[in-house]
């Protein structure tokens, strides 16, 4: 097994790819990967909508060659409308903190703010595509994911 400040200090190294839309840090005794899957103006008949969808995916080392993973999402949305001639404005915003799986995919007309591009805008999200590669770094440094009870 792969002494944990080794580890730690290997992570982003080992982890980070210029293909993939996440990035991954060291914070303290855990390895960090953030996404921010979804950052766009989305463009409707009588609607202009904003979006916002971030998730990070937290995996921490202990002192017993074991590793826990913890998931938090974020979702942020605004909007401005116009229906029987009246202007409206609306925000809303989610949070999750736990452990997760999921897959989506969305696409619409609008502006991605990350790359400013305008025309159709599609995203996807897969927590196993960031999930995966830091699993199995860990694993191939000898580590293993801890049980239920730790």
């Amino acid at each position: 097994m792969v002494e944990k400040q080794k580890v730690l200090a290997d992570a982003a190294g080992a982890l980070n790819k210029d293909d993939q839309p996440w990035e991954v840090t060291v914070e303290g005794d855990a390895i960090v990967a953030r996404w921010r899957w979804m950052d766009a103006t989305f463009f409707g008949v009588n609607e202009v909508n904003q979006e916002v969808k971030d998730y990070k995916f937290t995996v921490t080392l202990d002192n017993k060659g074991k590793f826990k993973e913890h998931d938090n999402t974020e979702q942020k949305s605004s909007n401005i409308g116009m229906k029987d001639g009246k202007i409206s404005f609306g925000t809303s915003s989610s949070s999750f903190s736990g452990k997760t799986s999921q897959k989506s995919f969305s696409f619409g007309v609008g502006k991605d703010n990350t790359t400013g591009e305008v025309g159709l805008i599609k995203n996807k999200f897969d927590t196993s595509l960031v999930k995966k590669p830091i699993r199995a770094y860990l694993e191939n440094c000898g580590w293993k994911k801890a049980g239920l009870f730790g």
